[in-house]
């Protein structure tokens, strides 16, 4: 490992900005970061606001440190939130129900690339994090949640892979109720396993080679 040290940003939504959402006491995303990184003379900083969605990450490279080294993204689930009122829409066939949802996939890659397209400006190495899957006790809702969020995860491999970006894929990674604090946010344990990865694509990933790689490390069942 070199020995130059790192600043850590995380940008995004609540993924990142889970303070809200974990018990008193418990650490949040960026706590645990800290908590890791701090041994390696390293810092990181939390620029993500909850509730955040693709065109708020304008606001946020505004608030990122000149010494940054690293930048990790997760963002859209609060886009793919303001979505669901589509879930209930009526349609006339199995192919309208497609449209529909090609339409929505059509409106999230021009966000989403607009959005990377502002971070590959900083021109600091960037990680995207898929979407993970919800947790709903309504099983057709989160049938119906799953399938969509499929279309807009293939959206955030697809254009990072076209740039070159690595990718946490957290829909894989997130596979244990523990995981969560609620139905959609992430709790203590989905918070370590975060930081896990993160702080291996920083020591594994090899930036500036313009490949990207697809990142899942699971600790836990």
């Amino acid at each position: 490992m070199a020995s130059r040290i790192h600043h850590l940003i995380l940008l995004g939504d609540s993924i990142f900005d889970n303070h809200s959402y974990v018990d008193d006491g418990q650490p949040s995303v960026i706590e645990q970061l800290k908590a890791k990184v701090e041994s390696f003379d390293w810092n990181a900083t939390l620029v993500a606001v909850d509730g955040n969605i693709l065109s708020d990450v304008a606001n946020q490279i505004k608030s990122v440190p000149r010494d940054a080294t690293h930048l990790f993204i997760s963002i859209g689930g609060n886009n793919a939130l303001s979505y669901m009122h589509h879930l209930s829409a009526t349609v006339h066939s199995v192919g309208e129900a497609l449209l529909t949802l090609s339409k929505i996939k059509k409106k999230f890659e021009k966000d989403y690339t607009d959005m990377l397209k502002k971070l590959i400006a900083l021109k600091i190495p960037v990680t995207t994090c898929t979407i993970y899957n919800p947790r709903f006790d309504d099983s057709h809702q989160q049938a119906m949640c799953e399938t969509g969020l499929s279309a807009l995860n293939d959206v955030i491999v697809t254009e990072s892979t076209k740039l070159g970006i690595p990718v946490i894929d957290l829909k894989t990674i997130f596979n244990d109720p523990k995981d969560y604090a609620n139905a959609i946010e992430p709790g203590v344990q989905g918070g370590e396993k975060i930081v896990e990865n993160i702080l291996f694509v920083v020591n594994n990933h090899r930036f500036g080679e313009n490949i990207c790689s697809i990142y899942a490390r699971m600790n836990h069942p």
